[in-house]
């Protein structure tokens, strides 16, 4: 929402004041907030703005803009056109308050610069009791709540130790990544490894080489891990998981096989040698079922676990 009329008219320094110190000392405390406030009439025509509200126009490129000789309403609505779709929600919102669908309207919207992330939070409310032909709307920076919220978030989807995804994420990848191969009609695979006798590693080395040999494990199969289609997961305990989209069974196999070779090759001072045991799925979706996936890929690995270990097993066939 960057268009305002005359944008040559000179900045608004300071807001028209009635005459009288009570209403000088109301404009100077709301030229004080950080928000940035402006008040509107019924049309959408802008009455007030405060200073916040001037410089964020004049970070924003608007520098010289004339806000009032500017229609918030026109502003929003020309956003909206221009397919902007917070633009379109802010402006059924104001619409709705200023013809009294609603008592008020709060709104959270990113509005990024090209050198910063910035979201800002929207209020808009009539001036009840004083009048009711003037609005009130009032734009808070949320920015660092944004990226504190974000940072919780992106936390709450990764295993601590390892720094892989956790079965949260997966939970919410997975369903994502299968209906876009559903609809792309690609295939989809699953590998899933188990560190083989881990229990003697933790009972013979301790918790730290334990903790040591879960991470080597996770880094090796992280680096495989590439595309956007791509998830490395810690399955649980000592279960990773790795989810390969527009992947076929060949593919994913050759992987599984490189995997298995690979854990093999590591050497470490703190638990020696491991090895793991690895099923394998694959499938092109066709309907909801995702988590058919999952059940194929756990019985291939249970397959390979009674087969002695240390090595793949595919869904519905051995593969040495």
């Amino acid at each position: 929402m960057t268009t305002v009329n005359n944008s040559s008219a000179k900045p608004l320094e300071t807001p028209p004041t009635p005459s009288g110190s009570a209403a000088g000392f109301s404009y100077a405390i709301l030229d004080s907030i950080e928000q940035e406030i402006a008040v509107i009439q019924k049309d959408g025509q802008i009455v007030y703005v405060n200073k916040a509200w001037v410089r964020f126009g004049e970070y924003n490129g608007l520098a010289g803009a004339d806000w009032l000789q500017s229609n918030y309403l026109d502003i929003c609505a020309h956003a909206a056109l221009c397919n902007e779709p917070e633009a379109r929600d802010i402006y059924s919102g104001l619409v709705a308050v200023i013809h009294g669908d609603r008592s008020d309207f709060s709104y959270e919207y990113p509005c990024h610069s090209p050198d910063e992330k910035r979201w800002f939070l929207m209020n808009v409310v009539g001036l009840n009791g004083y009048t009711d032909d003037l609005f009130v709307v009032i734009h808070s920076n949320i920015t660092q709540r944004k990226m504190a919220e974000q940072q919780v978030e992106r936390l709450s989807l990764l295993d601590p130790l390892t720094g892989l995804a956790n079965r949260r994420h997966f939970m919410q990848f997975l369903p994502a990544e299968w209906q876009r191969n559903r609809r792309d009609s690609t295939p989809i695979s699953l590998i899933l490894l188990d560190i083989d006798d881990f229990k003697h590693i933790n009972d013979q080395h301790g918790h730290i080489a334990g903790d040591a040999c879960l991470k080597q494990i996770a880094s090796l199969i992280g680096r495989n891990a590439r595309r956007p289609g791509d998830l490395v997961v810690r399955w649980g305990g000592e279960e990773f998981m790795l989810v390969l989209g527009n992947t076929s069974h060949a593919t994913a196999l050759q992987m599984a096989k490189e995997l298995l070779a690979g854990v093999r090759q590591i050497e470490s001072p703190e638990y020696g040698r491991c090895t793991v045991s690895v099923g394998l799925s694959s499938a092109v979706p066709a309907d909801d079922d995702c988590e058919a996936l999952i059940r194929q890929a756990d019985s291939a690995l249970y397959q390979a676990k009674n087969a002695g270990k240390n090595q793949v097993f595919c869904y519905g066939a051995i593969t040495p």
